[in-house]
C-alpha cells in the first residue's frame, strides 16, 4: 500500500464497477476497474480480512484491508447449476476458512484459507422450492464454539422471487458443518448484510418494496446467543421499507425506500437501537432523494458515511455526518466525491 484508506468503497452503475476508498479528510479514489469486477458488487469484512464480491461473475477478490489492493482471486461458482451462483456475502472462521452464502443455489460454499474448495453445506430443506436464497452470514463464538448464522430470504424462485414465506436464520456449527437450528424472523426478505453491534444482529427486512406498511417488514434485532428475535421496528413506524442499516452503540441509522413503484425514493432515518423506537422517519429524514439513490452506510467511530448515487458537479457524493449525544447527526459541509456510483462501504482497520 502506498497509503491507507479510512473506508473501502465499491461502486457500480450496474454495467461496470470500480473499487477504491476514501480518506475522511476529503480524498477519494477508485483505482481498480475492469471486467472482472462485474456489474453488481458487494463488500465483506470478516476476521480482519476484506473482500470484493463480483456477484454476477461468481468471483471474489481478497483485498488488502487497508488500501483495497487486490491480493487474491477466488471462484464461487457451482458446477452443478446453470447460470451464476450469485455469492452474496462472506465470513471467515478462526482457521481462516471462507464461508460463502450463495443466492441462486441451495449450498453454502466453504473454501480453505487459500481459496481451495473443501465443502458445500446443503440448505435445500429449508425452503419448499429447494433453494432458500441465502443473503448474508456472520460467524460468532457462542459458548466457546464457532457458529455460522446464515440469513435465508426463502423467496419463491418460480414467481420472480416473490417474498411470500417467512424468512429465517439458520445456525451451523463450524467444526462439524451441521445445521443445528432454524429461527423464523419477524421480517420478510432480509436485505443486505447482517450488522453486528454490542452482541446483537440487526437486519433490514423490506418485504415488498411496493408496500410501506407491512406488519412483517422493517428493522429486526436478533440475539445470536439466545437465538431469538427481540423486536421488529415496523414499516408503519419507519414510514417506508428498510433497505440497509448501520448501528453505533444505541444509535441506529437506516436507508428506507418509499412504495412508489419503479421509483422507491430513499431517505436516511435514525432509530434507538436499544429500544426499537424511531428518532427520525421518512416524514422528517436527515437526507432524502427523489429516486432509489441512497446506498452504502458505514460508521467509522462517531462519523457516519452515506453513499449517494445522484451525480453532482464533483462526482457522486459520500455524505459525512458527525454524531453527538446519543444519536444527533450533523452533516459536514465537506462532502467526499467519487467517480462512480457507490453501492457499498466498509471501514478499514
Amino acid at each position: 500500500c502506498v497509503s491507507s484508506y479510512d473506508a473501502i468503497i465499491a461502486a457500480s452503475d450496474y454495467s461496470s464497477s470500480a473499487l477504491g476508498g476514501c480518506d475522511l479528510d476529503g480524498g477519494a479514489t477508485l483505482p481498480f476497474v475492469g471486467v472482472d469486477l462485474g456489474q453488481d458488487p458487494a463488500l465483506a469484512v470478516s476476521g480482519g480480512r476484506a473482500f470484493f464480491i463480483a456477484r454476477q461473475t461468481d468471483v471474489i477478490f481478497e483485498l488488502d484491508p487497508h488500501c483495497a489492493a487486490p491480493r487474491a482471486k477466488y471462484g464461487a461458482s457451482d458446477p452443478t447449476s446453470v447460470g451464476y451462483a450469485d455469492p452474496q456475502d462472506l465470513a471467515v472462521t478462526s482457521t481462516g476458512a471462507l464461508w460463502i452464502p450463495r443466492f441462486n443455489v441451495p449450498t453454502l460454499l466453504v473454501l480453505d484459507s487459500t481459496g481451495n474448495r473443501t465443502a458445500t453445506i446443503d440448505l435445500s430443506a429449508h425452503d419448499p422450492d429447494g433453494n432458500p436464497n441465502m443473503s448474508a452470514i456472520r460467524i460468532e463464538a457462542i459458548g466457546g464454539a464457532e457458529k455460522a448464522f446464515v440469513a435465508l430470504e426463502r423467496l419463491d424462485d418460480h414467481a420472480q422471487f416473490a417474498s411470500i414465506l417467512p424468512s429465517s436464520i439458520v445456525r451451523i456449527d463450524v467444526a462439524t458443518r451441521a445445521v443445528e437450528a432454524e429461527a423464523m424472523l419477524e421480517g420478510r426478505d432480509p436485505f443486505g448484510a447482517i450488522v453486528e453491534e454490542s452482541g446483537a444482529f440487526f437486519l433490514a427486512a423490506p418485504g415488498s418494496f411496493d408496500i410501506a406498511d407491512e406488519k412483517d417488514g422493517g428493522i429486526e434485532r436478533f440475539d445470536p446467543t439466545t437465538f431469538t428475535t427481540t423486536y421488529l421496528l415496523g414499516e408503519a413506524e419507519l414510514g417506508a421499507s428498510a433497505t440497509e442499516v448501520a448501528v453505533n452503540g444505541s444509535c441506529g441509522v437506516a436507508i428506507v425506500a418509499d412504495p412508489t413503484h419503479a421509483v422507491n425514493a430513499t431517505s436516511l432515518i435514525t432509530f434507538d437501537a436499544d429500544h426499537g423506537t424511531t428518532i427520525t422517519t421518512a416524514k422528517n429524514p436527515l437526507l432524502s432523494t427523489a429516486g432509489f439513490d441512497l446506498a452504502a452506510l458505514a460508521w467509522r467511530g462517531d462519523m457516519l458515511m452515506v453513499g449517494d448515487r445522484r451525480a453532482a458537479a464533483g462526482g457522486y457524493p459520500i455524505h459525512l455526518f458527525d454524531k453527538s449525544g446519543a444519536c444527533d447527526l450533523t452533516e459536514r459541509p465537506d462532502t467526499i466525491f467519487i467517480s462512480q456510483k457507490p453501492v457499498a462501504l466498509r471501514t478499514t482497520p
